[in-house]
């Protein structure tokens, strides 16, 4: 009997389009980046909410590295 090779798809099943992945690798860049050039107090809400956005940045960062093809 012959043995069978299974192969692995490790990756995503849905891929984007480079143009598609670097756009939102790009968006997300921009997103990390902006929160540095807001002054903001230690501890205040405006802090939270620029950890937030660089936060979500991140993870744009991160699917658009993932799904990229």
């Amino acid at each position: 009997m012959a043995e069978e090779t299974a192969q692995k798809n490790l990756g995503p099943k849905k891929r984007l389009t480079k143009a598609q992945a670097i756009g939102v690798m790009v968006t997300g860049g921009v997103l990390v980046v902006i929160p540095w050039f807001i002054a903001s107090e230690s501890g205040s809400a405006l802090q939270m909410v620029k950890m937030g956005i660089g936060l979500v940045g991140f993870i744009a960062l991160c699917l658009g590295s993932y799904y990229r093809p």
